[in-house]
């Protein structure tokens, strides 16, 4: 292309190979944040990515077009991600290439309005989501979603907790890898109850797979070796994943936790200045821990006298239940590996034989 040499030549395709490396691998995003840019990228502007980035700043129409058909076969939301994308691409390609038009394509969009989903629980709705989730064949997964409830991390940090990561005497839980990077580490204050639920997960990991409990807090039969994919039916369980967020929101408020303790404890940045004044570690021993408390103190007061008198509960969270359902999953464990080694010798057989 002529128009401003060589530099203004570059392609989308180029522009977010050097975006994906220098800004995203390079401050170490995480693997699902990449992976989203790239279904962006690689899928939805497929067509584009040797088209010029300079083709694209000075068509601004077809660029909205391309937004209003995305909105049409995808969705408001997909829409409006590919097309945050595409500007932040742009955004970063037009520091080294200045030649390019100032004005960013993406700002042609006409924005889909994005409205936030109300998902959240009141300390009401607890005891049938509780019910829910006590009938779940496996414990791990009922940990994992509880777990998620008491301490309003994303469920994604929380598949790759690791046994090392749990501090006992100093009651955290290490998140090695947020949302934002290594940068953004930080522990979770536990409570007595988010305690007994990673003592459940470790013991249970042990007994139904005990080669990955060795690394993961939350095992699973997964490439990785952990939880990979939490979805849930929501007629099985109603509320789960990012709705566990917003959960703690509202559950924090109605415990009386202050809107920046929350936020501290669900490792959201705080604005204005005085957030760079807070000592997070100082709080974290005492002040954090003791709110942490009250959340899940009111979570499990909402359930009254259940965990004693109704039986699923009672088998899970009542006095022995670890024990029962180790018991039990190991029996299933067993029982399952038994019919695989049996089904394999029929089809042995039959081989032969045939």
């Amino acid at each position: 292309m002529a128009i401003g040499g060589r530099v203004a030549s570059i392609t989308l395709r180029q522009a977010w190979e050097r975006y994906l490396d220098a800004h995203l691998i390079r401050k170490n995003r995480s693997e699902k944040t990449i992976e989203g840019y790239r279904d962006h990228v690689e899928r939805i502007f497929a067509e584009w990515l040797d088209t010029t980035l300079h083709e694209l700043a000075t068509d601004p129409a077809r660029v909205a077009k391309k937004h209003d058909e995305v909105t049409r076969d995808n969705g408001p939301y997909i829409a409006n991600g590919s097309m945050r994308t595409l500007r932040a691409i742009y955004n970063h390609a037009r520091k080294t290439n200045r030649s390019l038009p100032s004005d960013n394509p993406a700002d042609a969009v006409d924005w889909n309005v994005e409205e936030r989903r109300n998902t959240g629980m009141g300390s009401a709705d607890l005891k049938g989501w509780f019910a829910q989730l006590a009938t779940f064949d496996n414990p791990i997964r009922r940990e994992f979603h509880l777990f998620t409830l008491l301490c309003g991390s994303r469920p994604t940090a929380l598949q790759e907790a690791k046994p090392e990561h749990i501090d006992f005497r100093r009651r955290t839980l290490h998140i090695a890898k947020p949302k934002g990077g290594k940068k953004k580490a930080f522990d979770i204050p536990l409570s007595r109850q988010m305690i007994l639920c990673l003592v459940r997960a470790i013991r249970f990991a042990r007994h139904i797979y005990p080669l990955q409990a060795q690394e993961w807090v939350f095992p699973a039969d997964s490439a990785s070796g952990h939880l990979a994919e939490t979805k849930e039916d929501r007629e099985m369980l109603s509320k789960w994943g990012n709705d566990l967020r917003q959960n703690f929101r509202t559950l924090a408020t109605a415990a009386g936790v202050s809107e920046v303790d929350a936020k501290l404890l669900m490792n959201h940045a705080i604005p204005g200045v005085n957030a760079g004044y807070i000592t997070l570690h100082k709080l974290l021993e005492d002040h954090l821990r003791s709110q942490q408390q009250a959340i899940s103190s009111a979570v499990f007061d909402g359930l009254g006298p259940s965990t004693s008198q109704e039986g699923a509960l009672r088998d899970w969270l009542g006095r022995g239940g670890i024990r029962r359902a180790s018991q039990r999953a190991a029996s299933d464990r067993k029982q399952s590996v038994v019919c695989q080694v049996a089904q394999i010798k029929e089809e042995s057989f039959w081989n032969s034989a045939g």
